[in-house]
Protein backbone atom coordinates (compact mmCIF):
# COMPACT_ATOMS: atom_id res chain seq x y z
CA UNK A 1 0.00 0.00 0.00
CA UNK A 2 2.73 2.11 0.82
CA UNK A 3 5.79 3.05 -1.76
CA UNK A 4 8.97 4.80 -1.88
CA UNK A 5 10.37 7.41 -4.23
CA UNK A 6 14.14 8.29 -3.92
CA UNK A 7 15.34 12.11 -5.49
CA UNK A 8 19.05 12.81 -4.35
CA UNK A 9 19.60 10.19 -2.22
CA UNK A 10 16.78 10.80 -0.59
CA UNK A 11 13.64 8.37 0.45
CA UNK A 12 10.64 9.48 1.15
CA UNK A 13 7.23 7.39 2.38
CA UNK A 14 4.09 8.07 0.49
CA UNK A 15 0.40 7.43 1.62
CA UNK A 16 -1.87 5.22 0.30
CA UNK A 17 -3.72 7.47 -2.46
CA UNK A 18 -7.39 6.23 -1.29
CA UNK A 19 -6.66 6.39 2.45
CA UNK A 20 -5.70 10.00 1.55
CA UNK A 21 -8.46 10.84 -0.07
CA UNK A 22 -10.49 9.32 2.70
CA UNK A 23 -8.81 11.74 5.03
CA UNK A 24 -9.34 14.80 2.60
CA UNK A 25 -13.50 13.93 2.58
CA UNK A 26 -13.23 14.30 6.57
CA UNK A 27 -11.33 17.77 5.88
CA UNK A 28 -8.03 16.51 6.87
CA UNK A 29 -5.10 18.30 4.88
CA UNK A 30 -2.02 17.73 3.87
CA UNK A 31 -0.61 18.63 7.02
CA UNK A 32 -2.29 15.96 8.66
CA UNK A 33 -1.27 13.46 6.26
CA UNK A 34 2.31 14.55 6.79
CA UNK A 35 2.18 13.76 10.21
CA UNK A 36 0.49 10.67 9.90
CA UNK A 37 3.50 9.00 7.42
CA UNK A 38 6.40 10.81 10.10
CA UNK A 39 3.91 8.50 12.55
CA UNK A 40 4.41 5.60 9.81
CA UNK A 41 0.69 5.28 9.37
CA UNK A 42 0.01 5.09 5.56
CA UNK A 43 -2.89 3.45 5.28
CA UNK A 44 -6.16 2.68 7.15
CA UNK A 45 -5.08 -1.03 7.86
CA UNK A 46 -2.25 0.65 9.55
CA UNK A 47 -4.92 2.65 11.99
CA UNK A 48 -5.64 -1.13 13.65
CA UNK A 49 -2.27 -1.16 15.16
CA UNK A 50 -2.45 2.12 17.20
CA UNK A 51 -4.89 3.69 20.09
CA UNK A 52 -6.52 6.75 20.85
CA UNK A 53 -3.21 7.31 23.41
CA UNK A 54 -1.06 7.56 20.55
CA UNK A 55 -2.98 10.12 18.33
CA UNK A 56 -2.90 12.13 21.61
CA UNK A 57 0.71 11.87 22.31
CA UNK A 58 1.37 12.92 18.48
CA UNK A 59 -0.66 15.99 18.82
CA UNK A 60 -3.84 15.78 17.22
CA UNK A 61 -6.33 17.06 19.13
CA UNK A 62 -10.00 15.31 20.21
CA UNK A 63 -11.67 15.86 16.86
CA UNK A 64 -8.87 14.90 14.60
CA UNK A 65 -8.15 11.26 16.48
CA UNK A 66 -12.13 10.60 16.34
CA UNK A 67 -11.54 11.51 12.45
CA UNK A 68 -8.76 9.46 12.25
CA UNK A 69 -10.15 6.54 14.64
CA UNK A 70 -13.37 6.52 12.59
CA UNK A 71 -11.22 5.16 9.36
CA UNK A 72 -10.24 1.81 11.14
CA UNK A 73 -13.79 0.83 11.70
CA UNK A 74 -14.24 1.57 7.75
CA UNK A 75 -10.62 -0.53 6.95
CA UNK A 76 -12.52 -3.51 9.53
CA UNK A 77 -15.48 -4.08 7.70
CA UNK A 78 -14.30 -3.76 4.13
CA UNK A 79 -11.60 -6.30 4.54
CA UNK A 80 -14.10 -8.52 6.45
CA UNK A 81 -16.40 -8.15 3.36
CA UNK A 82 -13.97 -8.36 0.85
CA UNK A 83 -13.05 -11.93 2.62
CA UNK A 84 -16.46 -12.93 2.61
CA UNK A 85 -16.49 -13.46 6.56
CA UNK A 86 -19.22 -10.30 6.89
CA UNK A 87 -22.32 -9.80 5.21
CA UNK A 88 -24.52 -6.96 4.40
CA UNK A 89 -26.72 -6.99 8.01
CA UNK A 90 -23.61 -6.85 10.00
CA UNK A 91 -22.44 -3.97 8.15
CA UNK A 92 -24.88 -1.67 10.20
CA UNK A 93 -22.63 -2.53 13.63
CA UNK A 94 -20.48 0.08 12.51
CA UNK A 95 -21.60 2.77 14.42
CA UNK A 96 -18.60 5.02 14.12
CA UNK A 97 -19.17 5.89 10.31
CA UNK A 98 -21.40 8.36 11.20
CA UNK A 99 -18.37 10.45 11.29
CA UNK A 100 -17.40 10.43 8.03
CA UNK A 101 -20.93 12.17 6.57
CA UNK A 102 -21.07 15.39 6.29
CA UNK A 103 -22.88 17.30 8.40
CA UNK A 104 -23.40 13.59 10.27
CA UNK A 105 -22.94 16.00 13.64
CA UNK A 106 -21.27 14.92 16.78
CA UNK A 107 -20.71 11.32 18.00
CA UNK A 108 -22.02 10.38 21.48
CA UNK A 109 -21.03 7.71 23.55
CA UNK A 110 -24.56 6.92 24.39
CA UNK A 111 -25.03 5.95 20.97
CA UNK A 112 -23.05 2.67 22.09
CA UNK A 113 -25.51 1.58 24.55
CA UNK A 114 -26.21 -2.13 26.17
CA UNK A 115 -28.12 -2.75 23.42
CA UNK A 116 -27.39 -4.47 19.44
CA UNK A 117 -28.98 -3.58 16.24
CA UNK A 118 -31.95 -5.63 14.94
CA UNK A 119 -31.40 -8.37 12.99
CA UNK A 120 -34.32 -7.13 10.46
CA UNK A 121 -33.41 -8.32 7.48
CA UNK A 122 -32.28 -6.30 4.28
CA UNK A 123 -33.70 -2.53 4.55
CA UNK A 124 -34.74 -1.31 1.60
CA UNK A 125 -32.50 1.43 -0.42
CA UNK A 126 -34.13 4.44 0.68
CA UNK A 127 -31.30 7.17 0.04
CA UNK A 128 -29.92 6.26 -3.34
CA UNK A 129 -26.60 7.14 -4.08
CA UNK A 130 -24.90 8.38 -7.35
CA UNK A 131 -21.04 7.70 -6.26
CA UNK A 132 -18.92 4.62 -7.11
CA UNK A 133 -17.02 5.53 -3.78
CA UNK A 134 -17.76 1.88 -1.74
CA UNK A 135 -16.33 3.78 1.34
CA UNK A 136 -19.33 6.26 0.85
CA UNK A 137 -21.89 3.50 -0.27
CA UNK A 138 -20.83 1.82 3.07
CA UNK A 139 -21.30 4.54 5.35
CA UNK A 140 -24.77 5.32 3.58
CA UNK A 141 -25.67 1.34 4.02
CA UNK A 142 -24.99 1.45 8.19
CA UNK A 143 -26.58 4.64 8.10
CA UNK A 144 -29.87 3.51 6.69
CA UNK A 145 -29.38 0.38 9.29
CA UNK A 146 -29.10 2.35 12.13
CA UNK A 147 -32.71 3.98 11.59
CA UNK A 148 -33.96 0.16 12.27
CA UNK A 149 -32.33 -0.03 15.50
CA UNK A 150 -34.80 -1.00 18.29
CA UNK A 151 -35.37 -1.26 21.96
CA UNK A 152 -33.42 -3.98 23.79
CA UNK A 153 -35.18 -7.43 23.63
CA UNK A 154 -37.59 -7.72 26.70
CA UNK A 155 -38.71 -10.63 28.41
CA UNK A 156 -41.27 -9.97 30.89
CA UNK A 157 -43.07 -13.22 31.62
CA UNK A 158 -43.47 -14.25 34.95
CA UNK A 159 -42.58 -12.64 37.72
CA UNK A 160 -38.86 -11.31 36.87
CA UNK A 161 -38.52 -8.91 33.89
CA UNK A 162 -35.37 -9.72 31.56
CA UNK A 163 -33.09 -8.25 28.95
CA UNK A 164 -32.01 -11.01 26.25
CA UNK A 165 -29.08 -11.33 23.87
CA UNK A 166 -30.12 -10.36 20.26
CA UNK A 167 -28.35 -13.53 18.30
CA UNK A 168 -25.08 -12.64 17.23
CA UNK A 169 -24.93 -9.59 19.14
CA UNK A 170 -21.10 -10.74 20.58
CA UNK A 171 -19.46 -11.14 17.29
CA UNK A 172 -20.75 -7.81 16.46
CA UNK A 173 -19.48 -5.88 19.13
CA UNK A 174 -15.84 -7.36 18.16
CA UNK A 175 -15.97 -5.15 15.23
CA UNK A 176 -16.48 -2.01 17.09
CA UNK A 177 -14.25 0.01 18.50
CA UNK A 178 -16.36 1.96 21.44
CA UNK A 179 -16.76 -2.20 22.57
CA UNK A 180 -12.76 -2.99 22.31
CA UNK A 181 -11.65 -0.46 24.21
CA UNK A 182 -14.28 -1.06 27.06
CA UNK A 183 -13.31 -4.35 27.08
CA UNK A 184 -10.10 -3.33 28.01
CA UNK A 185 -10.49 -2.02 31.29
CA UNK A 186 -14.33 -2.12 32.53
CA UNK A 187 -15.00 -3.72 35.97
CA UNK A 188 -15.96 -7.58 35.55
CA UNK A 189 -19.18 -6.32 38.14
CA UNK A 190 -21.23 -3.60 38.72
CA UNK A 191 -23.24 -3.87 41.40
CA UNK A 192 -26.25 -1.42 42.41
CA UNK A 193 -26.75 -1.46 46.28
CA UNK A 194 -30.05 0.56 48.18
CA UNK A 195 -29.62 2.28 51.22
CA UNK A 196 -30.75 1.07 54.40
CA UNK A 197 -33.85 1.68 56.17
CA UNK A 198 -34.37 5.76 56.50
CA UNK A 199 -36.55 7.67 59.31
CA UNK A 200 -38.90 8.28 56.53
CA UNK A 201 -39.41 4.59 55.71
CA UNK A 202 -40.98 4.34 59.40
CA UNK A 203 -42.65 8.40 59.55
CA UNK A 204 -42.92 9.41 56.16
CA UNK A 205 -44.89 12.99 57.57
CA UNK A 206 -41.10 13.89 59.04
CA UNK A 207 -40.40 14.82 55.64
CA UNK A 208 -42.85 17.60 55.68
CA UNK A 209 -40.58 19.31 57.93
CA UNK A 210 -36.93 17.48 57.51
CA UNK A 211 -35.75 18.18 53.78
CA UNK A 212 -35.32 14.65 52.07
CA UNK A 213 -31.23 14.93 51.74
CA UNK A 214 -30.90 15.18 55.29
CA UNK A 215 -32.73 12.35 56.60
CA UNK A 216 -30.63 9.82 58.41
CA UNK A 217 -30.69 5.82 58.62
CA UNK A 218 -32.97 4.20 61.36
CA UNK A 219 -30.81 2.13 64.30
CA UNK A 220 -32.56 -1.29 61.86
CA UNK A 221 -30.84 0.89 58.76
CA UNK A 222 -27.57 0.55 60.09
CA UNK A 223 -27.44 -2.87 61.01
CA UNK A 224 -29.09 -3.63 57.09
CA UNK A 225 -25.90 -1.76 56.27
CA UNK A 226 -23.60 -3.29 58.05
CA UNK A 227 -24.87 -6.60 57.08
CA UNK A 228 -24.69 -5.11 53.13
CA UNK A 229 -21.37 -5.04 53.67
CA UNK A 230 -20.54 -8.04 54.81
CA UNK A 231 -22.47 -9.59 51.96
CA UNK A 232 -20.67 -7.34 49.67
CA UNK A 233 -17.42 -8.17 51.40
CA UNK A 234 -18.38 -12.21 50.20
CA UNK A 235 -19.06 -11.48 46.74
CA UNK A 236 -15.42 -9.33 45.90
CA UNK A 237 -13.61 -11.19 48.46
CA UNK A 238 -10.01 -9.25 48.18
CA UNK A 239 -10.10 -7.77 44.47
CA UNK A 240 -10.17 -3.81 43.54
CA UNK A 241 -12.90 -1.96 44.52
CA UNK A 242 -14.12 1.69 43.23
CA UNK A 243 -17.54 3.11 44.78
CA UNK A 244 -19.49 6.12 43.95
CA UNK A 245 -22.60 7.29 46.10
CA UNK A 246 -25.63 9.91 46.49
CA UNK A 247 -24.58 12.73 48.61
CA UNK A 248 -27.75 12.15 50.43
CA UNK A 249 -27.29 11.73 54.84
CA UNK A 250 -29.17 8.50 54.08
CA UNK A 251 -26.62 6.98 51.35
CA UNK A 252 -23.69 8.24 52.74
CA UNK A 253 -24.45 7.06 56.14
CA UNK A 254 -25.06 3.32 54.24
CA UNK A 255 -21.58 3.74 52.83
CA UNK A 256 -20.34 4.24 56.01
CA UNK A 257 -21.68 0.93 57.09
CA UNK A 258 -20.28 -0.85 53.92
CA UNK A 259 -16.70 0.26 54.73
CA UNK A 260 -16.69 -1.27 57.68
CA UNK A 261 -16.28 -5.06 56.53
CA UNK A 262 -12.87 -3.53 55.47
CA UNK A 263 -9.63 -2.82 57.72
CA UNK A 264 -8.73 1.01 57.56
CA UNK A 265 -5.45 -0.76 56.11
CA UNK A 266 -6.65 -1.71 52.88
CA UNK A 267 -8.79 1.06 51.80
CA UNK A 268 -7.20 3.37 48.93
CA UNK A 269 -7.10 6.54 47.59
CA UNK A 270 -10.44 7.51 45.43
CA UNK A 271 -12.37 4.31 46.46
CA UNK A 272 -15.51 6.56 47.20
CA UNK A 273 -16.72 9.04 44.97
CA UNK A 274 -19.89 11.45 45.37
CA UNK A 275 -22.34 11.93 42.25
CA UNK A 276 -25.29 14.77 42.99
CA UNK A 277 -26.64 13.02 39.68
CA UNK A 278 -27.58 9.87 41.94
CA UNK A 279 -29.43 11.59 44.48
CA UNK A 280 -32.98 10.67 44.81
CA UNK A 281 -36.49 11.37 42.84
CA UNK A 282 -37.32 14.83 44.10
CA UNK A 283 -40.63 15.05 45.29
CA UNK A 284 -40.83 19.05 46.35
CA UNK A 285 -38.93 20.96 49.03
CA UNK A 286 -40.63 19.61 51.67
CA UNK A 287 -43.60 16.60 50.96
CA UNK A 288 -47.19 18.39 50.46
CA UNK A 289 -49.75 18.31 53.35
CA UNK A 290 -51.29 17.03 49.98
CA UNK A 291 -48.53 14.13 48.88
CA UNK A 292 -51.17 11.37 49.43
CA UNK A 293 -53.24 12.99 46.44
CA UNK A 294 -50.18 13.30 44.12
CA UNK A 295 -49.05 10.02 44.45
CA UNK A 296 -52.78 8.86 43.99
CA UNK A 297 -52.67 11.55 40.74
CA UNK A 298 -49.03 9.83 39.63
CA UNK A 299 -51.00 6.43 39.37
CA UNK A 300 -53.99 8.09 36.88
CA UNK A 301 -51.53 10.24 34.93
CA UNK A 302 -48.96 7.66 34.65
CA UNK A 303 -45.44 7.22 37.14
CA UNK A 304 -43.01 7.80 34.20
CA UNK A 305 -44.25 11.35 33.19
CA UNK A 306 -45.88 12.72 36.65
CA UNK A 307 -43.60 15.42 37.78
CA UNK A 308 -44.28 16.34 41.34
CA UNK A 309 -45.15 19.91 42.25
CA UNK A 310 -41.67 21.99 42.78
CA UNK A 311 -39.94 17.74 42.02
CA UNK A 312 -39.15 15.75 39.32
CA UNK A 313 -40.68 13.19 37.12
CA UNK A 314 -39.19 9.52 36.27
CA UNK A 315 -38.39 11.09 32.78
CA UNK A 316 -36.67 13.72 34.47
CA UNK A 317 -34.33 10.79 36.52
CA UNK A 318 -33.92 9.55 33.17
CA UNK A 319 -32.64 12.36 31.98
CA UNK A 320 -29.81 12.64 34.77
CA UNK A 321 -29.33 8.52 34.45
CA UNK A 322 -28.70 9.17 30.95
CA UNK A 323 -25.53 12.00 31.74
CA UNK A 324 -24.43 9.42 34.51
CA UNK A 325 -23.96 6.51 32.38
CA UNK A 326 -22.02 8.52 29.73
CA UNK A 327 -19.67 9.52 32.79
CA UNK A 328 -19.50 5.75 33.56
CA UNK A 329 -18.35 4.81 29.71
CA UNK A 330 -15.74 7.49 30.10
CA UNK A 331 -14.43 6.64 33.59
CA UNK A 332 -13.42 2.78 32.41
CA UNK A 333 -11.61 4.11 29.89
CA UNK A 334 -8.91 3.96 33.01
CA UNK A 335 -10.29 2.04 34.67
CA UNK A 336 -8.31 -0.63 37.30
CA UNK A 337 -11.05 -1.78 39.82
CA UNK A 338 -12.95 -5.45 39.27
CA UNK A 339 -16.02 -4.35 40.96
CA UNK A 340 -17.49 -0.85 40.64
CA UNK A 341 -20.37 -0.39 43.73
CA UNK A 342 -23.03 2.46 43.36
CA UNK A 343 -24.68 3.23 46.53
CA UNK A 344 -28.34 5.23 45.86
CA UNK A 345 -31.84 5.39 45.61
CA UNK A 346 -34.79 2.62 44.59
CA UNK A 347 -35.84 4.22 41.98
CA UNK A 348 -33.01 5.79 40.73
CA UNK A 349 -31.09 2.80 40.78
CA UNK A 350 -33.88 1.33 38.51
CA UNK A 351 -33.86 4.08 36.03
CA UNK A 352 -30.22 3.75 36.03
CA UNK A 353 -30.81 0.04 34.75
CA UNK A 354 -33.59 1.11 32.64
CA UNK A 355 -30.99 3.23 30.62
CA UNK A 356 -28.41 1.16 31.34
CA UNK A 357 -29.61 -1.44 29.21
CA UNK A 358 -31.99 -0.01 27.18
CA UNK A 359 -34.91 -1.45 29.15
CA UNK A 360 -38.34 1.18 27.21
CA UNK A 361 -39.73 2.99 29.30
CA UNK A 362 -42.96 1.87 29.36
CA UNK A 363 -41.42 -1.04 31.05
CA UNK A 364 -40.71 0.82 34.27
CA UNK A 365 -44.35 1.17 35.35
CA UNK A 366 -44.27 -2.63 36.02
CA UNK A 367 -41.17 -3.12 37.74
CA UNK A 368 -41.24 -3.74 41.90
CA UNK A 369 -39.67 -1.52 44.12
CA UNK A 370 -36.06 -2.23 45.56
CA UNK A 371 -35.55 -3.26 49.28
CA UNK A 372 -33.47 -1.50 51.52
CA UNK A 373 -30.03 -2.68 50.68
CA UNK A 374 -31.05 -4.97 48.14
CA UNK A 375 -28.26 -5.74 45.57
CA UNK A 376 -28.45 -5.95 41.85
CA UNK A 377 -25.29 -7.30 40.52
CA UNK A 378 -24.45 -7.15 36.89
CA UNK A 379 -21.41 -9.49 35.83
CA UNK A 380 -19.87 -9.73 32.41
CA UNK A 381 -17.69 -12.45 31.02
CA UNK A 382 -13.32 -11.91 30.16
CA UNK A 383 -14.42 -11.74 26.19
CA UNK A 384 -17.08 -9.36 26.30
CA UNK A 385 -18.03 -6.09 27.71
CA UNK A 386 -21.52 -6.63 27.73
CA UNK A 387 -22.99 -6.02 31.27
CA UNK A 388 -26.03 -8.50 32.42
CA UNK A 389 -28.09 -8.71 35.59
CA UNK A 390 -26.62 -12.39 37.11
CA UNK A 391 -28.88 -11.84 40.31
CA UNK A 392 -30.52 -9.77 43.06
CA UNK A 393 -30.11 -9.72 46.58
CA UNK A 394 -32.31 -9.43 49.57
CA UNK A 395 -30.84 -9.51 53.13
CA UNK A 396 -32.20 -12.40 54.46
CA UNK A 397 -32.81 -14.09 51.34
CA UNK A 398 -30.91 -16.60 48.93
CA UNK A 399 -29.87 -14.54 45.87
CA UNK A 400 -32.09 -14.57 43.17
CA UNK A 401 -30.76 -15.32 39.79
CA UNK A 402 -34.04 -15.46 37.55
CA UNK A 403 -31.70 -13.04 35.56
CA UNK A 404 -34.01 -9.40 35.74
CA UNK A 405 -35.84 -7.54 37.96
CA UNK A 406 -38.89 -8.49 39.71
CA UNK A 407 -42.12 -7.57 38.43
CA UNK A 408 -44.86 -6.01 40.31
CA UNK A 409 -47.39 -8.54 40.94
CA UNK A 410 -50.18 -6.71 39.38
CA UNK A 411 -48.85 -4.34 36.59
CA UNK A 412 -50.78 -1.84 34.86
CA UNK A 413 -51.79 -2.35 31.49
CA UNK A 414 -49.70 -1.21 28.72
CA UNK A 415 -51.48 1.18 25.99
CA UNK A 416 -52.03 -0.15 22.98
CA UNK A 417 -49.88 0.80 20.13
CA UNK A 418 -51.08 1.33 16.31
CA UNK A 419 -49.12 -1.38 14.28
CA UNK A 420 -49.01 0.92 11.32
CA UNK A 421 -51.14 -1.46 9.83
CA UNK A 422 -54.35 0.74 7.41
CA UNK A 423 -56.45 -1.81 8.02
CA UNK A 424 -55.94 -2.22 11.93
CA UNK A 425 -59.09 -0.65 13.75
CA UNK A 426 -58.77 2.88 15.02
CA UNK A 427 -57.33 3.25 18.57
CA UNK A 428 -59.60 6.52 21.17
CA UNK A 429 -58.02 7.08 24.21
CA UNK A 430 -60.61 6.83 27.09
CA UNK A 431 -60.73 9.18 30.19
CA UNK A 432 -63.39 8.63 33.54
CA UNK A 433 -65.24 11.51 32.54
CA UNK A 434 -66.65 12.13 28.67
CA UNK A 435 -64.72 15.17 27.56
CA UNK A 436 -65.91 16.96 24.91
CA UNK A 437 -63.63 19.06 21.81
CA UNK A 438 -63.96 22.79 21.54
Amino acid sequence: LAFNTSCSGVTFTKMDSDFAAALEALRLGSSIQQRLVDFGVTSKEDLRYIRYDDLKKEGFNLVQQRKIMSLCDVAWTMQKKDSGEIDKKLEGTVDSLDSLLPMAGTVSMLHHEESDVTDTGEVEDECKDESDDPLVKLTRSCRLRKLRRDSTNVINEGTHLGVQERKGGKERRKGSLFWHAQLQRRPMRLIFIRHGESEANVNRKLTQVVPDHALHLTAEGRRQALDAGARLRSIVTNEKMRFCVSPYVRTRETMNGILNAWDLSEWQRGWVREDVRLREQEYGNYDSPDIKKFHSLKKKFGPFYYRFPEGESIADCYDRASLYVEHLYRSWNDNLAQNHVIVGHGAMILVTLCRLLRIPAHEFDSLDSLGNCEFVVLERPVDDAKFNISYTWCEGKPKDFQGGLRRKPHAAQQIEIWSGDPEDPLLTSQGEANVSSS
